[in-house]
């Protein structure tokens, strides 16, 4: 598999585990008692929690991934060099 599609899948995976991260997070603050969408308070609090440790695992891998990008914008962002 190419590096480029490994970037990408790993991208997307975060987009996505954000987006429900933020759904969950919404709907536990906002939803303050029963079922919403047929979905239990605990159920959504899980599904909370696996997105939230997705996320912490995830993050790490996608800046090792992608190091010599990252690397590289921090070293235009000490020298100044605007592009």
């Amino acid at each position: 598999m190419k590096m480029s599609a490994v970037k990408a899948m790993l991208s997307t995976f975060l987009v996505v585990v954000f987006i429900i991260l933020a759904f969950t997070g919404a709907l536990l603050y906002f939803g303050k008692t029963g079922v919403v969408w047929g979905m239990s308070r605990h159920a959504i609090r899980r599904a909370h929690l696996v997105a939230a440790v997705s996320i912490c695992v995830a993050v790490p891998i996608h800046f090792f991934v992608n190091r010599r990008i990252y690397l590289s914008e921090l070293r235009s962002l000490s020298s100044g060099d605007e592009k």
